[in-house]
């Protein structure tokens, strides 16, 4: 299956592709599994490299690589520079300095194809939101650029010494090993890796973000379609089975982006449904009515601007949305996705064709490209290594209003270093007093129980004497329960925090507990022990909270009639980065106090604490507090208080935050604590 002949399908193929990605991107809920159009492109690439190397090997008995990589130059380059350009001019009407800082980062990996290990290496809990990073999909362009520089050099030394065998054993064994590395490295522990360098092990403990973002996770997704190539097929020899191929790897990739979500184990076993269900569609792209479906004509048009959608989409999502700051609707993400489609048009039609096949540009010789390639790397090189190596030009912001110049101060990182749990021993320990092991007060959740210590400790702790022991852990801390989600080892983690907190517990007969929880968050995310599904069906949030019923009850059993206080979730700020709001340069204008003014009804947490707060009455000797009593009134909530920002980031409190949160449920907290127990 390797003639040298155009193959519209493929091109077909790419428009689902990259449609997935986009409306994914975009925020349409329906296509929560878009993401897969990513791994449909790998093995596209894994196809069609190997296809043009074997065909020009046969036909000349040699392969060019100067050719090869010029091509791919042309292909590339052109249209990725102009991105990263308009990207930083833009970058640099709107960013803030620490966004623009780290922007720089962004710019300088992506010129050289390594924002994978960019973007890998900043994984984490607290990571800076997707939404504040413009070149965040160049990471797969990265990727393919890498498989580029190292496939053909092993395809041709394979090729030429073990000929179509060798060659098919040595996709067979990548794809193999890719896979495993898949399996091994998922929850981010290798017990081989760990005996021999703890410090490299350490790098790749994000087990989730190490398979998505590496290439050798990803081998296996180009090895499928490298594959293709080298099974037979005959001119002609197509039927009933070759439609029947057809359909079936369509729906196999409509299924993964209807039905797919972000909390799979990703890419590993999961990846192998769209890949395969990919090579299938490149394999019967001929297929005479079903292969109809990717190669009519829209289809094929998609397909050939894929490439430039791809590139503007994503900035275009970010900047858009970074402008407006309030979350945008749907008929504004509608507006993007067809604002994309113009723009990648526009860039295929005046910028892609006229490299690739211009013939004054096509004349310039190989040196010549390479030279013009790096000069203009280096000259969009210097800026964002200044950038990156500044404070992200802090000249072009505003002078802060001084009740927030005087938060912010000494703050390198607002959300981090403001964050109410900042500076705290993490996940377990004592924020307060607990010389003697005993609590007054033992606090379980995830980080939004450990956003409370500044304000516990400083508003109860330290002026009441109160011994106060926090333990906490990105899941619902009940019995029974862990986290549907592969990028920890939640199995281990959520039940030992909860032990953790039980043996201060045991021996505090006194003690009050409470638990704090991102309830909205986590509902989606919980899942009983052992079961390996969520407890949540995508469809009855209201459901998923009787199903916890009994975990509740058990935890208030293992209490033993100690009081219990249940915390509902904070209506949040409204914005992802409400700081920044102040921060932005001074070309637009905003008015932030009032951005973050908003209606009581529509935050998130509202009807979820209602029905946490119904099943929290359902069961005797438990209380329940809500924080939208202490953040919202007259309908509307706010994120400021005299002049103060109460949250970090869109929904962890700050330091002042948490202090005002605590203020003004202390009282409660103090009674409940001198009552007798209720259960």
């Amino acid at each position: 299956m390797h003639e040298k002949k155009y193959l519209p399908g493929v091109d077909g193929l790419r428009s689902i592709a990259v449609m997935s990605v986009v409306l994914f991107h975009a925020g349409f809920s329906a296509f929560g599994g878009g993401y897969v159009g990513v791994d449909v492109f790998f093995v596209i690439s894994g196809y069609l490299i190997t296809r043009l190397i074997v065909v020009e090997l046969s036909q000349t008995g040699n392969f060019s690589f100067s050719n090869f990589y010029v091509r791919r130059a042309r292909r590339l380059f052109p249209a990725l520079f102009l991105t990263l350009l308009v990207s930083f001019c833009l970058a640099f009407l709107l960013l803030t300095p620490q966004h623009f800082q780290r922007f720089g980062g962004e710019l300088l990996y992506s010129g050289v194809s390594l924002s994978n290990f960019f973007f890998w290496n900043e994984s984490g809990y607290f990571n800076t939101s997707a939404d504040f990073k413009p070149l965040l999909h160049t990471w797969s362009l990265s990727v393919e650029e890498q498989f580029y520089l190292v496939w053909p050099i092993c395809l041709i030394f394979v090729l030429k010494k073990g000929g179509r065998l060798g060659t098919f054993i040595l996709l067979l064994v990548g794809i193999a090993l890719s896979l495993f590395a898949n399996f091994v490295m998922a929850d981010g522990k290798s017990a081989l890796l760990s005996q021999l360098s703890p410090l490299v092990a350490s790098w790749f403990k994000d087990g989730a973000s190490t398979i998505f973002f590496l290439t050798p996770f990803r081998v296996f997704e180009f090895g499928i379609g490298a594959t293709l190539v080298f099974c037979k097929k005959k001119e002609g020899s197509g039927g009933w089975w070759e439609e029947l191929l057809m359909i079936s790897g369509l729906l196999a990739i409509l299924y993964s982006v209807f039905f797919f979500n972000e909390l799979m184990v990703f890419p590993s076993y999961n990846a192998l449904l769209p890949c395969l269900g990919a090579a299938c569609v490149i394999y019967a792209a001929d297929a005479r009515f079903a292969g109809i479906l990717v190669r009519n004509r829209i289809a094929v048009s998609i397909g050939l601007i894929s490439y430039s959608v791809y590139l503007v989409h994503w900035p275009l999502l970010v900047f858009y949305k970074y402008y407006r700051i309030i979350p945008i609707g749907g008929l504004e993400k509608g507006g993007l996705v067809i604002a994309s489609l113009g723009l990648g048009y526009l860039m295929y039609r005046f910028v892609e064709q006229p490299f690739r096949h211009g013939k004054r540009l096509k004349s310039i010789s190989k040196e010549g490209y390479g030279f013009v390639c790096v000069s203009l790397l280096l000259a969009i090189a210097l800026p964002a290594a200044t950038l990156w190596a500044s404070s992200g030009w802090e000249w072009r912001t505003p002078e802060l209003p001084p009740t927030i110049a005087a938060q912010v101060k000494d703050s390198k990182q607002f959300h981090l270093d403001q964050y109410g749990g900042a500076g705290f021993v993490e996940p377990s320990g004592w924020i307060s007093g607990g010389e003697g092991g005993v609590a007054d007060i033992v606090v379980i959740g995830d980080s939004h129980a450990a956003q409370l210590k500044t304000g516990l400790k400083e508003l109860v702790g330290l002026p009441y004497g109160k011994n106060i022991y926090f333990s906490t852990a990105s899941c619902i801390i009940l019995p029974g329960l862990t986290r549907f989600d592969s990028s920890a080892d939640f199995d281990s983690y959520c039940p030992q925090v909860l032990n953790n907190a039980m043996e201060v517990i045991n021996r505090s007969p006194n003690a009050t507990i409470i638990i704090a929880e991102a309830w909205a968050f986590q509902i989606r995310m919980v899942s009983w022990f052992g079961s390996g599904k969520p407890i949540f069906d995508g469809k009855n949030v209201q459901k998923a909270y009787m199903e916890i019923s009994p975990a509740m009850s058990r935890l208030k059993d293992m209490l033993g009639g100690r009081n219990f206080v249940v915390i509902g979730g904070v209506p949040g700020a409204g914005v992802g980065d409400l700081l920044g709001c102040f921060l932005r340069p001074k070309y637009f204008s905003y008015d932030c106090e009032s951005l973050v003014v908003m209606e009581e009804a529509k935050r998130p947490a509202s009807a979820e604490n209602k029905f946490l707060h119904d099943l929290v009455a359902s069961k005797k000797g438990i209380y329940f507090i809500d924080p939208f009593s202490a953040f919202c009134s007259g309908g509307h909530c706010r994120a400021m208080d005299d002049g103060r920002i109460l949250y970090s980031d869109g929904y962890h409190l700050s330091k002042d935050g948490s202090r005002f949160f605590v203020n003004r449920i202390k009282d409660e907290i103090l009674r409940i604590m001198a009552s007798r127990p209720a259960g």
